[in-house]
């Protein structure tokens, strides 16, 4: 392969480097994923390094997939030897063949989020709380902040409480790292933390993976944080390469752990890495380039870059702002319907980026009045359904027999007759047997068990099926897609989801999955049961993408590392982006983050770049809301003030869409001339135009008042005479204006 003709000049001296420390500074678009990836296959093919010496790590499952489909295809002969995962997939791995050194099975379960949160809420109620109280939430920040920073219970003294209920959530922590290593559990930081234990504390297993690795190449290293940079350094040796690709002004992740300072201070390690910039684009264009360029350089902690693009041509970056939140939504939806009509582009080259997931109410309204096909990524993901989350529970009662949180899922799923009584005496009995719930169940005899036994038998059918389907799957005669699916069929579960309202689509979704199973065993055929399991735990937000002509909505997160044709960066006002809560808790630092994470958002759009913003009062911030500062910081000027919201009169409505046809050319209403026309809903209000602080309110059932406050929506808090401090809507036939006070 002639790589010098693949490759821009940068790109390939990136890839053909001979440093054994090598920091490629990859700008947005600038085409590291190729670079990587070509690193990895100039390695095999040119330096006749074997695949097998190779670990690469990267930020998403569905990258790692990629790169390594984009390597076969050049070196199909790496096929079972080349190594890519994610730090979290690559630690699963690592534990499957290491951990029975803590005394741990290799079928451990690995618990998300869900099964983490209702564990916490169980340990609360056996501790006198009930599941909604706060310490639940105060106790699961607790355990998240302590394990970044790698801390356990027993390694924590508390001499003086650093919050009221420091002591409880300590207590709660312990209780719930006894219950996990109970049920042969771990949750996702412990992947890392118990990964970095084994190869500190076992020189045996340090030196054997240390062997097997020369070349360490690492993607979005600036999103690193300080336990995965540890367990890099654990397998590196003093010969050992380290090739590590990242951009510092897209670190985005340091609420998480991502230490930005481990690719900006590299050099401090290693004096002799040599730093390699990509600075040319291969996305956007050169206006969107400019724009996000006068915004990352009022960023400190960087290092030095300027974005260009050799592509001609391009439009200015659209700047719209509008009165209120629902007619900024309005807005977009417009504009993405107008794309669609009457441009080259498909609802799937469309992307809404947003800070924060609760802004996404006004948005969905607006698209699904405008027959706009949409989907969220970020929020309820496919692996989380209930149903899937069912099913799942079963299969990882198939390989760890410990794991009593999948057990309490499905005991009585579909229905065995259990109640509060029957669960809370089967724990007892299983405790008083010093068994799992699942073993438990499996060994006794009805004549020693106090639970009914219609209940007893139940729960030993659901057992008995689930002990046929381990066998079936050890004996390795056939696929174990259709081992699972007899197995859960058999349950009853087709005939219990059925019996749902949204049964037909459950049920859809649980045939996705057995598919996913079958694609996963052909795309995988080497790959054993418990390796799938730990891969559906690892997924993230980005690996739910999947094909369709519809326009994405996602946190700008969520949307790291993608692109599109078109993207629309709303609600882009003061308080929102840059987000008020990071700035008030984080100063300077956060208000870089924020920046950065307005520059991932910008450079995700290829061809239009759209930031909107909205003019009304917020009661997220309980003020009215301002043009973000970073619209300023990146080349433009917005002029919104308080009274150009409310001079327009009556509250403005999102308009329902309207089109007109004429031949074959389809025109949006506000493209044609207008004429009067009747509302089909006849909106009733008072004449008045605008209210401000001092004004005479007359209310009809109220009485007298005094206005002493505007908060958007036409809404204004009044100060009444009789009845005290109201908030009612100025526009209202009940309402009129008596004068002013002096």
């Amino acid at each position: 392969m002639n790589y010098q003709n693949e490759l821009n000049e940068n790109q390939f001296l990136a890839v053909s480097t001979a440093s054994q420390h090598v920091r490629v500074i990859a700008g947005a678009g600038s085409g590291k994923t190729r670079v990587l990836t070509y690193r990895i296959a100039y390695l095999i093919g040119e330096r006749q390094v074997l695949p097998s010496k190779i670990l690469a790590i990267t930020f998403t499952n569905k990258v790692a997939g990629e790169m390594k489909s984009r390597i076969l295809k050049m070196i199909p002969e790496a096929q079972k030897e080349l190594t890519i995962r994610t730090f979290h997939s690559f630690a699963a791995n690592f534990l499957r063949r290491e951990i029975s050194v803590l005394g741990f099975p290799s079928t451990f379960t690995i618990l998300d989020e869900e099964d983490q949160t209702k564990l916490i809420k169980d340990i609360a109620v056996s501790l006198g709380f009930k599941r909604g109280d706060k310490i639940v939430s105060s106790a699961l920040s607790y355990i998240g902040i302590k394990k970044q920073l790698g801390l356990y219970p027993d390694e924590i003294k508390i001499v003086k409480p650093a919050f009221e209920d420091e002591k409880t959530c300590l207590e709660i922590y312990q209780i719930y790292e006894e219950e996990k290593y109970k049920n042969f559990c771990l949750d996702f930081d412990d992947l890392l933390l118990q990964t970095n234990n084994i190869l500190e504390n076992y020189p045996d297993i340090r030196k054997k993976w240390q062997n097997r690795i020369d070349h360490i190449l690492i993607d979005e290293f600036q999103d690193t944080n300080d336990i995965e940079y540890k367990m890099i350094n654990f397998l590196k040796t003093p010969a050992t390469n380290l090739y590590v690709v990242g951009d510092p002004d897209q670190t985005i992740y340091t609420w998480r752990g991502a230490n930005q300072n481990i690719i900006l201070e590299l050099e401090k390690r290693y004096p002799e890495v040599e730093t390699i910039v990509l600075d040319r684009n291969y996305r956007s264009s050169q206006a969107i380039l400019t724009a996000a360029n006068k915004l990352i350089a009022h960023n400190k902690l960087r290092v030095a870059k300027n974005l260009y693009t050799k592509q001609q041509g391009g439009e200015v970056v659209n700047v719209h702002s509008s009165p209120s939140g629902r007619l900024e939504a309005d807005y977009v939806a417009r504009e993405i319907a107008k794309l669609k009509t009457y441009g080259t582009y498909s609802y799937n080259d469309i992307a809404i980026l947003y800070r924060s997931n609760y802004l996404t109410m006004d948005f969905e309204a607006a698209l699904t009045r405008y027959q706009i096909p949409y989907k969220i990524f970020g929020g309820l993901k496919f692996y989380q359904r209930r149903e899937i989350k069912d099913i799942l529970a079963y299969f990882h009662l198939i390989v760890n027999t410990k794991d009593n949180v999948s057990f309490t899922r499905i005991m009585n799923v579909p229905r065995r007759g259990l109640g509060e009584t029957s669960e809370l005496l089967l724990k007892q009995e299983a405790d008083a047997n010093n068994q799992s719930l699942y073993e438990y169940v499996r060994d006794v005899n009805s004549k020693d068990s106090a639970l009914p036994n219609r209940v007893l038998n139940g729960l030993k059918t659901m057992v008995t099926n689930i002990e046929i389907a381990r066998n079936e799957i050890a004996k390795n005669e056939e696929v174990f897609s259709k081992i699972l699916e007899d197995m859960i069929w058999s349950l009853g579960y087709q005939e219990f989801i059925l019996k749902e309202e949204d049964g037909e689509d459950r049920l859809d979704n649980i045939k996705a999955l057995f598919e996913d199973i079958r694609h996963f065993l052909s795309s995988n055929p080497e790959s054993t049961f418990d390796e799938y399991l730990h891969n559906v735990s690892l997924l993230s937000a980005q690996d739910e993408l999947i094909d369709g002509d519809y326009v994405t909505l996602m946190t700008v997160h969520t949307a790291k590392g993608l692109e599109y044709p078109v993207v629309f960066v709303v609600r882009f006002n003061q308080g929102i982006f840059p987000n008020m809560r990071a700035l008030n808790e984080g100063g300077f630092l956060a208000l870089e983050e924020e920046r950065r994470l307005a520059y991932v958002a910008m450079t995700r759009a290829k061809n239009k770049l759209f930031l909107t913003l909205a003019a009304d009062y917020s009661y997220v911030l309980q003020g009215n809301l301002a043009p973000s500062q970073f619209l300023k910081e990146s080349g433009h000027e917005v002029l919104v003030t308080r009274d150009n919201i409310f001079k327009s009169g009556p509250r403005e409505v999102a308009p329902r869409p309207t089109f007109f046809h004429d031949g074959d050319h389809l025109s949006f209403e506000d493209d044609v001339p207008k004429s009067p026309r009747k509302s089909v809903i006849e909106e009733v209000h008072n004449d008045i135009k605008v209210w401000h602080i001092g004004d005479i309110v007359i209310h009809k059932t109220l009485g007298r008042g005094i206005v002493t406050a505007l908060e958007g929506d036409d809404i204004i808090t009044v100060n009444f005479d009789e009845h005290g401090e109201k908030s009612i809507l100025g526009t209202h036939p009940s309402v009129s204006k008596g004068g002013h006070v002096a």
